[in-house]
């Protein structure tokens, strides 16, 4: 049984220690007030403007920890190497929605990973934050407000059929998608309310960063 370090009642943020966006990170701060470090991410906070109230992971690329534990943040160290440090996160601390940044660009290899991550743990709620686009986990089905013109792509990452859709430019309706055959990238809004329905979990969502306000008001959240 995995311990649960702490709860919240209110969206977070996270930071990794990929690309890092500074003004994408301070505008996640405005929607998920409390700050997780995981590893590396550790190393992009600025001592007296950020706090992490936990750091969290096998902490091989964390620098300087006895600063911030000195400070007052909680560090947890998970040597298990079964999980990347997102998934370790993900699995010891509880959230409505993770705001996730540092997780993209960089290594190809840590973003693949992350983008697992969002399929392995569907039961949760997560952004994928980079510096060009948002990649989230689709549950079957999801609505959402977009602008017109809006560039949306699909990547599948299990084979998955597309049932219903509206508000795209391309239908996915009928078409089975999989990882190495038919995927979705490029598609394009063509009405104000997208509705995406799926027969199964397995797809990723990804939009552009200027999507982030409208993503985030399908969760009801802010």
């Amino acid at each position: 049984m995995v311990k649960i370090l702490q709860r919240f009642e209110q969206p977070i943020t996270i930071i990794g220690g990929g690309e890092f966006v500074s003004d994408i990170f301070e505008a996640s701060l405005q929607v998920g007030k409390e700050l997780i470090a995981v590893d590396g991410g550790l190393n992009h906070l600025i001592p007296r403007r950020h706090f992490p109230l936990w750091i969290i992971g096998d902490l091989d690329s964390a620098i300087d920890t006895e600063f911030w534990v000195k400070a007052g943040a909680k560090i947890k160290l998970l040597p298990e190497q079964n999980s990347t440090d997102l998934e370790k996160c993900l699995y010891s601390i509880e959230a409505p929605l993770y705001l996730a940044n540092g997780f993209l660009g960089h290594r190809i290899d840590h973003t693949l990973a992350s983008c697992s991550t969002l399929v392995r743990r569907k039961d949760k709620n997560i952004i994928l934050l980079g510096k060009r686009d948002i990649i989230i986990h689709i549950n079957k089905k999801m609505r959402l407000d977009l602008e017109v013109g809006t560039r949306l792509s699909l990547f599948p990452f299990k084979k998955v059929c597309g049932v219903h859709s509206h508000g795209l430019k391309y239908s996915i309706e009928g078409l089975i998608f999989a990882p190495g055959s038919m995927i979705g990238t490029s598609n394009e809004v063509i009405h104000a309310k997208v509705d995406m329905n799926f027969d199964d979990e397995g797809m990723l969502l990804i939009l552009p960063i200027e999507s982030l306000p409208k993503v985030l008001d399908s969760y009801r959240l802010v």
